[in-house]
């Protein structure tokens, strides 16, 4: 009996798996629509839907710093109808923020595809007379405290972006937390601050301009919309990278057919030049991380999160 019981579960798990999905599958996005995470869920969800052969409805369930999105995934069923798109907020920086989060980074999610990253860029107001990293770098130490940076509240990206730089560069810059990326960016434009950290395409208009001015980029490689602005690592700070990202989860426990033929829709929708053109004009690089490799690039997010916001003691709001 125990012998037939143990052949019959391959058969069942290799049916299910040929007959998945058979209904709508739900996307979340822990964001209000039309920012970056709500257009690249939408642009590969659709696609998606279409490979699968049933819909993919995207629902927006903004609030909380993320949370409010990832709460109603990690308690979903695990059954390979609701995912989870996931950002660097979410996995990286939240569970080192809340101490009382209802779900686990690690534990309540498996991970599916990291498909867009956004390498923030270390802008300054035109005025400031610095016009490379050195040069930022060498001001800031002659100065100490006369510099500042815009930040999109406490826990931000930026926040985290600039407490990296004042730690790892060994400055005293200002935090100055704004209400949002947008107001932050305008603080920077008109001389309320001297700098602030914008995502690469989304600046890169207002650096062309000659509005704000770039010295690194704080990503693993030149941005494509920035190639004449230089890396982090290439002018001397290794490891100082922080980019927004997006990518795909499911709740922990679902069944690993379901994983993997979601991956492997993902992986050709990717492969497209009209899918890689569509999130290049949302401001995101198009990537592609699946399954396990998705996962080591999160434990290492996770790790870096971590180092910044206990060496910075950066607390929530």
């Amino acid at each position: 009996m125990l012998l037939g019981a143990a052949l019959a579960a391959p058969l069942a798990t290799a049916a299910w798996a040929q007959d998945y999905p058979r209904q709508p599958i739900r996307l979340v996005v822990p964001y209000a629509a039309g920012g970056m995470t709500d257009v690249v869920a939408r642009v590969v969800g659709q696609r998606l839907g279409d490979a699968l052969g049933q819909p993919v409805v995207v629902e927006n369930k903004p609030g909380a710093s993320t949370i409010t999105g990832a709460d109603f995934v990690a308690s979903s069923r695990p059954d390979g109808y609701t995912l989870l798109a996931a950002t660097n907020a979410t996995l990286s920086a939240n569970p080192w923020l809340y101490k009382n989060l209802r779900y686990d980074a690690v534990k309540s999610f498996s991970p599916i595809a990291l498909v867009a990253v956004a390498p923030s860029v270390i802008v300054l107001n035109p005025k400031v007379p610095a016009g490379s990293m050195a040069e930022l770098v060498q001001l800031a130490r002659a100065k100490p405290g006369s510099l500042s940076y815009a930040s999109y509240g406490n826990g931000s990206s930026a926040h985290l972006a600039g407490e990296m730089l004042r730690t790892r560069a060994g400055i005293d810059v200002l935090h100055v937390p704004y209400k949002g990326s947008a107001p932050a960016k305008t603080a920077t434009i008109a001389g309320e601050v001297s700098m602030t950290f914008e995502p690469a395409f989304t600046g890169a208009p207002l650096i062309r301009s000659g509005q704000l001015k770039a010295v690194a980029v704080m990503g693993g490689k030149r941005s494509d919309a920035l190639p004449d602005v230089p890396t982090v690592a290439e002018v001397g700070y290794p490891g100082m990278e922080m980019q927004a990202w997006v990518g795909f989860v499911a709740p922990a426990g679902t069944p690993q057919p379901a994983l993997a033929r979601l991956a492997d829709e993902i992986r050709k929708i990717m492969a497209t030049p009209e899918v890689q053109k569509q999130l290049v004009s949302s401001g995101a690089e198009p990537v592609g991380y699946y399954l396990g490799d998705f996962a080591a690039y999160l434990r290492d997010e996770s790790a870096k999160y971590k180092a910044v916001i206990e060496e910075a003691r950066i607390k929530a709001e």
